[in-house]
């Protein structure tokens, strides 16, 4: 290696990592949001005549300036910004209209899935139990579906396909985004597209013909996304992607945007969805697949993002200097990458980056010496692969908010069952009940566009955007925790509504504490973070699937007062991270 590149990074785990960094620049997760890396990549991007190749004019020039080291400085800036601002707009545009596709799409479907299921789930128990129940049609009356043994049955089929979509987005979202970091954003989030589209066919066809399929193989349409890593890849690049090009004073205020444009998709997509569900459940079910498909289409025309970074602080916060990263060139080419890998002979495994080649240009090497260091060299591997994450590990401030990722999507786990629940404790409709779920973002759009704005503009003054962004946590997780308990407490409507009131307000909590912890790690380690983070959300996702289902069927069996039981549950989990939240200190700046 060269040394200037060791020297550059000076961390207290300097010796080690300087050995993995080449390695490690390669198998950063989605590392390399330095804008390093990025300027680096993105060359190679351009080389490669990717057919990407989405770069805004005036991209090239603005790389070739990086060769000569520092001395272009000043236009380079002018450069990126110019190039930024163009980027820029498109890529908000783009990714806004994504995320509301996405999002509308898979809530207008929710509702029908769920209805769908619980009705060949109810035909299957009455064709065994009661044949008599099913109409002419073939169908059962929704009223008689609403029985303990469907229910628990319908809980079931749905948990444990969380399960398997949350425990495969999570294995796969590692290696796919190395792909963002190795040939950017865009074309690592165009290979989603099949797979979202091969999921919406597998569990079609198990729906169309429920007498072809049992009801249990829909849990295939969870390997659809070993095309391109689902929900959990789609959504780490998007969120990445806004990363690239915003500012860290932008960036709170970016992540609220995005979360009212998806809760504002959930409203009005519930609502749509619960009024076609009277006619046929079929319909919503369509048009939100189709809605959803035709947002992941819309990745084909992102900008890529992996070159564009605001031109701000790159001096301070990058210990790599442009022109070292560029001397050392030559070594960061030599990385095999994952198809070379295989055609690689055996002895030739253990090359890391910057050691000495001495006894394979001998080809002397005895068979045991190699068996040694081909263990050897696995294991550096390994470690040269999880060393990009150590700077996580080993900071308790952004653990503690990680719990945060955990935790927040056990109250997402619970509102899939929350219309259920509310059909079963009530005595409603599912559609009926899908209404009254589509009141909640009606009421969390204002919440966050004026209410939490205002309150934060008047209250808190005197503060510094990150003590602000804590002041507002604290008081969110408050609020979820609360609201949550309340909705498993609830014996009435009129108790349930100012509960889910409550519970939303605190549903500004997560991008809170997303927009925190952005502030927590450096520039280039962003991209990392969101990754752990999804990865997070998706075994929180998991856990949710496995404990939410099994704690509500128990309730569903105890009946009465414990239907409520998951809520209670996670109302508790919210006060352990309340905890959590309250003991995070802010690093004295």
């Amino acid at each position: 290696m060269s040394t200037p590149f060791k020297e550059s990074l000076d961390r207290e785990d300097a010796p080690f990592l300087a050995a993995a960094a080449a390695a490690a620049a390669a198998a950063a997760d989605v590392a390399s949001d330095s804008n390093v890396h990025r300027t680096n990549a993105a060359h190679k991007h351009n080389e490669d005549g990717d057919e990407c190749n989405d770069y805004p004019h005036g991209n090239h020039h603005h790389h070739h300036h990086h060769h000569h080291h520092h001395q272009d400085e000043e236009e380079d800036e002018e450069d990126v910004k110019l190039l930024n601002k163009k980027i820029r707009f498109r890529l908000m545009v783009t990714l806004f209209a994504m995320i509301l596709a996405v999002e509308v799409g898979i809530c207008m479907s929710n509702g029908p899935v769920t209805r769908i299921f619980e009705s060949i789930a109810c035909r299957e128990y009455y064709a065994q139990y009661d044949p008599t129940q099913i109409g002419a049609n073939g169908q059962v009356d929704e009223d008689l579906c609403k029985i303990k043994e469907v229910q628990q049955d319908l809980a079931a089929v749905k948990g444990y396909m969380e399960f398997f979509d949350g425990t495969l987005s999570a294995i796969l979202a590692i290696p796919y985004g190395l792909m963002a970091d190795r040939f950017g954003r865009k074309s690592t989030i165009c290979l989603s597209i099949p797979g979202f589209v091969l999921n919406c066919l597998m569990q079609l066809a198990v729906m169309w013909f429920p007498d072809t399929f049992p009801l249990r193989t829909v849990w295939a349409s969870s390997l659809a996304w070993l095309l391109g890593g689902g929900p959990v890849v789609a959504f780490a690049i998007i969120w990445t992607m806004m990363s690239d090009v915003s500012t860290e004073e932008e960036r709170a205020a970016i992540f609220f945007k995005f979360g009212v444009a998806g809760m504002g998709a959930d409203f009005a997509s519930s609502a749509a969805s619960s009024w076609l569900m009277a006619l046929d459940p079929w319909l919503p079910l369509l048009l939100g697949w189709a809605l959803a498909i035709i947002g992941m289409f819309f990745a084909l025309s992102l900008p890529e993002t992996m070159g564009a970074s605001p031109g701000r602080g790159s001096k301070k916060s990058n210990n790599l200097e442009l022109g070292q990263i560029f001397s050392s060139h030559a070594e960061y080419k030599s990385i095999p990458s994952k198809e070379q890998e295989q055609e690689v002979s055996s002895d030739d495994e253990d090359s890391a980056p910057g050691e000495s080649h001495v006894d394979e240009k001998a080809g002397a090497a005895p068979a045991t010496a190699t068996r040694r260091t081909v263990f050897a060299a696995v294991k550096r591997r390994v470690q040269a692969y999880f060393a990009p994450y150590a700077f996580i590990v080993q900071n308790r401030q952004i653990m503690l908010l990680l719990t945060a990722f955990l935790v927040y999507r056990l109250s997402r786990g619970s509102s899939w069952f929350l219309v259920q629940y509310i059909s079963t404790r009530f005595k409603w409709t599912l559609a009926e009940a899908n209404f009254l779920m589509s009141f909640k973002p009606a009421l969390t759009i204002p919440l966050f566009l004026f209410v939490l704005p205002a309150i934060s503009r008047r209250l808190l003054k005197s503060m510094k955007p990150t003590q602000k962004d804590l002041t507002l946590m604290r008081i969110s997780i408050v609020f979820l925790a609360v609201g949550t308990l309340g909705i498993g407490l609830s014996s009435h409507v009129y108790m349930l509504i100012p509960s889910l009131l409550l519970q939303t307000s605190g549903s500004g909590f997560v991008f809170l504490t997303r927009s925190l912890i952005t502030t927590l790690v450096r520039r280039e380690e962003t991209a990392r973070l969101f990754t752990i983070i999804e990865v997070l959300q998706s075994m929180g996702n998991v856990i949710a699937s496995l404990s939410i289902t099994t704690v509500f069927q128990l309730g569903l069996e105890l009946g009465g007062p414990w239907i409520g039981l998951a809520w209670m549950m996670t109302a508790t989990a919210f006060m352990m991270v309340g905890v959590a939240v309250y003991m995070f200190r802010l690093p004295r700046s």
